[in-house]
């Protein structure tokens, strides 16, 4: 079989199939209404499931618009292993875009992946394109607002899982450092968020985060989604989720791609917004040498600098800036708001983020369920606490 030639503004569509014809024919669908220029390559992948029936769906869907390849594995793989084989097609291709089974895609996702490659592609800390948009925080469910900058653009320390693109430069750097990586373990000393321990062994994203981390790269998404999450139970999930469901953009573009360093909306792995980036809205902060941790969540081992912008308790700020009703906890530093509940001070001058503050930071940045928010503030540690434990047991290893 002829294999298309590398061509980066031809990256290949890369749909991943296991045990779910009925998911895997909705991806394939909603695809095939997307807008593609000629020569477009599809590889459907699909892991050893012993069900014949994906494989029916993948050879049956119609790809007028270039070369059309199934790649049935004659072994299981498991989920992580599948992800990387699929990336790894990236060095025949030029570039993927990965699709797993359980997301829809826009029509006009291929457009912005191939505009986001001529914009980034040269720029090596950019190691991933994004198709998902985020409403919420992965990681303590809170909502999230990207600061408006007038681009069509964010840029994330956190790896894109629900439709997600690579060239094969971005991929080959995340392989050879996985090459090293992939036998340590994942903690909180990784500077990540303490639920990266718990995620499962299949998960691949979780060492794309800590390489985003270790490496201070970042992945960029568009402000409106070009793919969602249908929350089907999965590898991952036993039940349906379905919090991270985003409305779809369904538009063409004449995309705004602002470069990484002129962009005001980059954020690191907590969602947290970038010092640099407070330090250039608000003059105060010029010169200050702080950790920025505006939802109070950071764990101690995220935190190095000498001062902190913070929601927790201070005994002596520096300055301190208000709460703003409706917005984004940086919108009271963009805006220099002076108040008591944001405080800049020394990291030893603060306390502990209580259920009171925690309780008024949902009710001013949420749009709704505020009590919900906090009960999930609440017992979200515990679960994750709980997950940890479990995974450690079942490696064998040290509780703790």
């Amino acid at each position: 079989m002829t294999v298309t030639a590398p061509r980066a503004d031809r990256p290949a569509i890369v749909a991943i199939g296991y045990d779910r014809p009925d998911c895997l024919q909705r991806l394939l669908t909603s695809i095939g209404g997307g807008h593609f220029p000629p020569e477009t390559p599809l590889v459907i992948s699909l892991d050893q499931s012993g069900v014949e029936a994906v494989y029916d769906v993948a050879a049956a869907f119609d790809w007028p618009h270039g070369e059309k390849r199934i790649i049935r594995h004659a072994e299981r793989l498991g989920l992580r292993a599948h992800i990387l084989a699929c990336g790894d097609l990236s060095s025949q291709y030029g570039g993927v875009i990965l699709f797993e089974d359980d997301i829809v895609a826009a029509p006009f996702f291929y457009d912005f992946v191939v505009g986001a490659i001529g914009a980034y592609g040269q720029d090596d800390r950019i190691a991933g394109i994004a198709l998902y948009h985020y409403l919420l925080n992965e990681f303590d469910n809170q909502d999230f607002t990207p600061a408006e900058d007038g681009s069509d653009v964010y840029f994330l320390k956190v790896a894109a899982s629900w439709g997600q693109a690579w060239t094969a430069a971005q991929w080959r750097g995340f392989r050879d450092w996985y090459a090293s990586a992939k036998d340590r373990s994942i903690s909180t000393r990784d500077r990540v968020p303490k639920q990266l321990e718990a995620w499962k062994p299949s998960s691949w994203k979780k060492y794309y985060i800590k390489y985003l981390t270790e490496t201070d790269c970042w992945f960029v998404y568009p402000r409106g989604a070009l793919s969602t999450n249908t929350a089907q139970p999965g590898t991952h999930t036993k039940r349906q989720v379905s919090i991270y469901q985003t409305p779809l953009d369904l538009r063409p573009r004449d995309w705004r791609f602002v470069g990484l360093d002129q962009s005001l909306a980059r954020y690191d792995v907590f969602y947290e917004p970038d010092a640099d980036v407070l330090r250039h809205v608000q003059p105060a902060l010029a010169g200050q040498d702080f950790d920025v941790d505006l939802f109070g969540a950071k764990h101690d081992d995220a935190l190095s600098r000498p001062l902190l912008l913070s929601s927790r308790p201070c005994r002596k700020p520096l300055m301190g800036f208000s709460v703003v009703s409706g917005a984004a906890p940086e919108a009271a530093i963009d805006l220099g708001r002076a108040g008591r509940f944001f405080s800049l001070g020394k990291r030893e001058d603060f306390g502990r983020m209580t259920i009171r503050r925690k309780l008024a930071l949902a009710r001013a940045v949420h749009r709704s369920d505020h009590v919900g928010r906090l009960a999930f503030q609440i017992l979200k540690p515990i679960q994750t606490e709980l997950l940890v434990q479990k995974a450690k047991r079942a490696a064998g290893g040290p509780r703790g």
